[in-house]
């Protein structure tokens, strides 16, 4: 897998900026930044949707179970 290097925990993932092969070259361009933010938000927006919905769907069953229950005791 990864060899070790000097000062790292064994197993771990090595620092890209250790090799080198790419002496100050960043991992990501400016482009690459700008899609992984995009795509960051659309992730938050459709997780926050998800979470809307279930808490939605949540107090429906609720409230059915609570007026189900009382029918019943009374």
């Amino acid at each position: 897998m990864f060899t070790d290097l000097p000062g790292q925990p064994e197993g771990s993932i090595p620092d890209p900026s250790f090799f080198p092969d790419r002496p100050g070259e960043p991992l990501f361009t400016r482009e690459d930044l700008r899609q992984f933010e995009s795509d960051d938000t659309e992730a938050g927006r459709r997780i926050g949707k998800i979470l809307t919905t279930l808490f939605i769907y949540t107090l429906i069953a609720m409230s059915i179970v609570i007026w189900w229950s009382l029918k019943v005791i009374n």
